[in-house]
């Protein structure tokens, strides 16, 4: 009888921030002890992943914590037909089915299709097409002890939906993800909010790229609102930042929001932790500019996570030649030009459009040996250095634009 090596699990994934979901659950993964594998091909666009990982307990646990992952099944069955997929699942080992099958037991089936809706007929169509199994409970579509789920992929163009299926998945539903995050921690209801704050689902993902853990420390050099330090705070970190806008952190000034002028008394960085019930994780946050050393040889963090400013609210100092920043927008900010350091490895750099001239990256490094005093300088002693102090460039471009469109509404209402 045939026997994979490791257990397969199904992934079904959200389809949003497709440039973010492999290294989350890479990182995720790494995190709870594991490593990534599948046997097949990932498809980077698809909802759909394969994955053998050793144990189920495992699975349990990349789910308790992904934003980008939907949910995993235990995979009983796979095949580019209802045939193959039959064929498939008559070819799972029984010992592995059997504890799910009890006559004690309940259980239901559902029916998910990607990219297209079946008629309830059909769906029921395809569940009396199981009867081969040897499901010997009661369904109960309420509260079941099991759920089964039928899985079929129609591809990822809305406009040229195939008649029948391009792939079938059968599993046992294991666990959800954390999707639900996004909406409880969204921006929009924070008590305190600047213009730059991030959103709540990229900040959950770049606690897991950072593989942030319970007890860990965190340090955010550009805090702002602190909106990377509560992603961090749920996992269970302890939390501190940095900023050098004084008003920011400590709450002052203009309000951000609509229809209101001022911030009102308690507008911070604690009152947002204490929102959500993770005051006790946060240490502090301190004025201070990111660019001066602030910290003494011995402090440790166990991760940084931050959104440098990219220059649009107020300008920065120009460093480098024109020729030198000309030269870095025409090559492109690609992996050899990502700022570099002898105590840093790259482990992910993913690029999201923002429009069709923008686009921002999520890079992810990790220290893998101790700074030494040889280290001090090495970054300006590399060509690259020189590169990317064009980051201005983006400003210049992004007001250039910004200048033009205003220069043409205003002839336009003079006409």
């Amino acid at each position: 009888m045939a026997r994979w090596p490791l257990p397969s699990y199904l992934l079904l994934l959200a389809q949003e921030n497709l440039e973010f979901r492999l290294p989350e659950i890479k990182s995720l993964l790494s995190l709870c002890g594991g490593q990534f594998s599948s046997q097949q091909e990932i498809r980077i666009n698809s909802p759909f992943w394969i994955l053998n990982i050793p144990s189920e307990e495992m699975a349990r646990g990349l789910m308790k914590r992904t934003v980008c992952a939907k949910s995993i099944f235990e995979l009983w069955g796979q095949g580019k037909s209802a045939e193959e997929l039959y064929t498939s699942l008559k070819n799972y080992p029984m010992e592995k089915m059997v504890p799910y099958l009890q006559s004690n037991s309940t259980y239901k089936i559902h029916i998910h299709a990607f990219n297209k809706t079946l008629t309830q007929e059909e769906k029921i169509r395809r569940i009396d097409a199981l009867e081969f199994l040897p499901f010997e409970g009661k369904v109960n579509l309420k509260n079941p002890e099991h759920i089964f789920w039928i899985l079929e992929d129609y591809g990822m163009d809305p406009n040229n939906v195939p008649e029948e299926p391009l792939d079938l998945y059968f599993g046992r539903w294991i666990a959800d993800g954390q999707r639900e995050l996004i909406e409880s921690y969204s921006v929009k209801r924070r008590h305190f909010i600047g213009n730059t704050s991030m959103d709540a689902c990229l900040s959950f993902i770049m606690a897991n790229h950072g593989r942030v853990k319970a007890n860990d420390v965190v340090f955010d050099p550009f805090v702002g609102t602190g909106g990377l330090l509560i992603s961090s705070a749920r996992f269970g970190a302890y939390v501190c930042g940095t900023d050098i806008d004084y008003n920011t952190v400590h709450g002052l000034g203009k309000a951000s929001r609509k229809n209101q002028k001022w911030r009102g008394p308690d507008e911070n960085i604690r009152a947002n932790l204490r929102q959500y019930g993770l005051e006790k994780y946060y240490l502090d946050a301190l004025v201070s500019d990111a660019s001066k050393p602030l910290w003494r040889k011995e402090m440790l963090f166990d991760a940084i996570i931050t959104d440098p400013p990219y220059g649009i609210r107020e300008a920065t100092r120009r460093t480098g030649s024109q020729k030198e920043i000309l030269k870095a927008t025409e090559r492109g900010y690609t992996e050899e030009i990502i700022p570099q350091h002898p105590c840093l490895k790259l482990i992910s750099n993913c690029e999201q459009m923002l429009s069709s001239h923008t686009s921002r990256r999520l890079i992810t490094m990790e220290k893998v040996k101790e700074f030494e005093d040889k280290d001090q300088y090495s970054h300006l002693l590399d060509y690259q250095s020189l590169l990317y102090k064009g980051h201005n460039s983006f400003r210049e471009k992004y007001f250039s634009g910004v200048t033009k469109r205003i220069a043409k509404e205003e002839k336009d209402n003079q006409k």
